[in-house]
């Protein structure tokens, strides 16, 4: 009796928040589509203007067909596109953000959607919502990957690797990424967590260099000159975030236990490989996707308490960074003008 009613709490606890988090998706995307936080620079030279925009050339492929598609949809010349993105990344946000906080047991609805709400304004959002559209389809499905994993939901899970994968070409690497770790987390599940923290350092070594010459050779042209960071450099802060991870799998070595975990311990390697060949810009695009899961994934190791401030630190400094590299200023400014029509 005292299980069903447990149950039962439970599915009440679920479909309530299920609402919540619908019913901000689509405030959110209402507001994004409406213009009120601005667009962002790729959405004014290019999403903006359809799907007629993109011309065929040696840079597209069928996986850029379809994440343009979504994200330059219209009717009748209306842009739907920007709703759509918003409404998707913030239902996946959502999703991924209460499958982990209660995981930690530190799940209630009120930290839940301080946590989401803030999250939704920090940069890796902003970014996704009219500026990098694609990506941000992509880091949608994965944080839905994620989320299903968590719930050991595979049909679902493998359902949102496709559609990860059909977004952006950056989607074929995260889920590449994640099945690899997935595989190695079945096969390693019985080593202690000692060896575990050994082998897959050396998986994560070897990786690095794999996948560093295999872009110097393949992918990089040969009059390949390195990138730059738009509007400003976010090269050492991923750097340094990667780099700390890897160390910080020394310490705790249980942090290795999950797939999500190990996917991240992995990404930090390979990450590593992308900017030692000069694709900078593609760092951070990447960086930006898997940001909001590093630090969820930085808090695992501290007890309950511990990590809900941990997370309110985390994302509300984040959240001041973003209004520091101004992702707010069409924001601020109407705000502004607002404050003075009064």
């Amino acid at each position: 009796m005292t299980q069903i009613t447990f149950k039962n709490v439970e599915n009440r606890k679920f479909i309530t928040s299920s609402v919540v988090i619908f019913l901000i998706s689509i405030l959110y995307s209402l507001l994004h589509g409406s213009g009120l936080y601005g667009y962002g620079i790729d959405f004014h030279s290019g999403y903006s203007y359809g799907f007629e925009w993109l011309r065929p050339s040696a840079e597209s492929s069928i996986l850029d067909y379809i994440g343009f598609r979504v994200a330059t949809f219209e009717i009748n010349k209306f842009h739907f596109g920007v709703y759509i993105v918003t409404f998707i990344l913030t239902l996946s946000t959502g999703f991924f953000i209460r499958e982990l906080l209660k995981l930690k047991q530190s799940y209630s609805l009120t930290f839940f959607l301080i946590i989401f709400i803030i999250t939704l304004h920090t940069w890796p959002i902003i970014m996704s919502t009219s500026n990098a559209m694609r990506q941000g389809l992509t880091m949608s499905f994965l944080f839905f990957v994620f989320a299903y994993s968590f719930r050991k939901n595979y049909n679902y899970m493998f359902l949102f690797c496709f559609l990860a994968t059909i977004m952006h070409n950056s989607g074929i690497f995260f889920v590449t990424i994640f099945i690899i770790a997935s595989i190695l987390n079945k096969i390693l599940e019985n080593y202690s967590d000692n060896k575990k923290s050994i082998v897959n350092f050396l998986i994560g070594l070897l990786s690095l260099i794999s996948v560093y010459y295999l872009v110097n050779i393949f992918v990089l042209p040969e009059n390949h000159q390195p990138t730059r960071i738009i509007a400003g450099d976010f090269r050492w802060a991923f750097i340094i975030i990667a780099i700390f991870y890897i160390l910080l799998a020394f310490y705790f070595t249980n942090i290795l236990t999950s797939q999500f975990n190990l996917s991240l311990y992995y990404f930090s390697f390979i990450s590593l490989a992308i900017v030692m060949n000069g694709l900078n810009w593609q760092y951070e695009r990447l960086g930006m996707i898997m940001l909001i899961p590093y630090i969820f994934s930085f808090g695992s190791f501290l007890n309950s308490r511990s990590y809900k401030v941990y997370l309110f630190s985390s994302f509300s400094l984040l959240l001041l960074l973003t209004i520091y590299t101004n992702k707010y200023s069409v924001l601020l400014s109407k705000f502004e003008f607002y404050l003075r029509s009064l």
